[in-house]
């Protein structure tokens, strides 16, 4: 059977993303079910995919399942469209389980009735039913590797490593009061704030205008400015949910210092962030300017006893492209939300 993703080797390492909200608060990613059913609903949008299939149970009682996935462009980019399955077709899916126990999975993998296998997850997974045909293995063992320094599109994060955070007692009451299903700016489409904005595992780019470069991130249509003047420190911004960014190099390093950061959050599980928190961004590209080590150190000494640090691998891949994001409200809440 030929598949429809590739699922390439160097990117099965793939942790939690920090992206939007937090995936695993909903579903249990160590537990795994499978069910069959017909598709009688598709909700084609960011942050999330969503299909309802029709299942009959062990006691031939017709359920509905709520299947949510990743996001448009990450299924776009391993050829699943919203055309790849139709309503009243029947398929097969496997996906993380709800915590609550409602009938609804993560979906992370679908096999269609042409036999295809579709990789639905925001993680890079193998495949579960199928294997990948011999043009597949051959795609994902060739692939250009030139590019022009920092300046170019790039992939996915190959991993992700955050310390632990140690939080004042305070910042740990409030978190604990958080509510991911009602509190959660995402279930709304309101875009996160730095460091959330770019611990993603979706595409970013880098664009340079000589006394400034611009971050395009495609997670929520981000767009920030590095000011790389000299002259930087002395500018004035209105505070705003991405802050200001002062740059500079630091030989192949690109140093990113950004404060007046507004948005009240650290991360999806509702650590609460000060206005006077700070960051420090080091951008740091390899001799053949294929890989891109970052590493993100944030300090908020009203919240955290000590800064907390992020640190991820960027990859780059020709012909990915940034993708509008346009986060769209669903007309009914699942009832893994409510």
């Amino acid at each position: 059977m030929r598949s429809i993703t590739v699922s390439l080797a160097f990117l099965m390492f793939s942790p939690p993303a920090l992206a939007h909200h937090s995936v695993t608060v909903f579903f249990d990613r160590n537990t795994t079910v499978e069910i069959e059913g017909t598709v009688t609903d598709i909700f084609w949008r960011n942050p999330h995919v969503s299909f309802t299939l029709a299942v009959v149970n062990d006691v031939g009682t017709t359920e509905e399942w709520d299947l949510e996935g990743g996001t448009t462009n990450t299924l776009i980019r391993r050829g699943f469209t919203a055309e790849s399955v139709t309503i009243g077709e029947r398929v097969k899916a496997a996906g993380a389980a709800s915590r609550r126990g409602e009938p609804a999975i993560f979906v992370s993998h679908l096999l269609l009735p042409s036999g295809e296998e579709a990789i639905l997850s925001d993680r890079d997974l193998p495949l579960r039913w199928t294997s990948p045909s011999a043009d597949e293995r051959a795609l994902a063992s060739t692939a250009d590797v030139t590019g022009s320094g920092i300046f170019k599109v790039w992939s996915r994060s190959l991993h992700r490593i955050r310390s632990s955070l140690v939080l004042t007692p305070a910042a740990l009451a409030a978190r604990d009061a958080f509510d991911p299903r009602t509190d959660d700016p995402s279930l709304k489409c309101i875009p996160p704030g730095m460091p959330n904005a770019v611990l993603n595992p979706y595409p970013m780019e880098f664009i340079d205008e000589g006394d400034r470069i611009i971050q395009r991130v495609e997670e929520w249509d981000a767009r920030r400015v590095f000011h790389m003047s000299e002259d930087a420190r002395s500018q004035t911004q209105a505070p705003n949910h991405l802050g200001y960014s002062i740059g500079r190099w630091n030989e192949n390093t690109l140093v990113v210092e950004t404060t007046q950061v507004t948005f009240p959050l650290l991360d999806a599980d509702g650590t609460p962030m000060s206005e006077n928190v700070s960051m420090v961004e080091r951008y740091t590209l390899n001799e053949d300017e294929t890989r891109l080590e970052y590493e993100i150190v944030v300090t908020d000494s009203e919240n955290m006893v000590e800064p907390a640090i992020w640190k991820s691998t960027w990859i780059y891949r020709p012909g990915i492209e940034i993708r509008p994001f346009e986060c769209t409200l669903r007309d009914t809440v699942s009832p893994v939300y409510r």
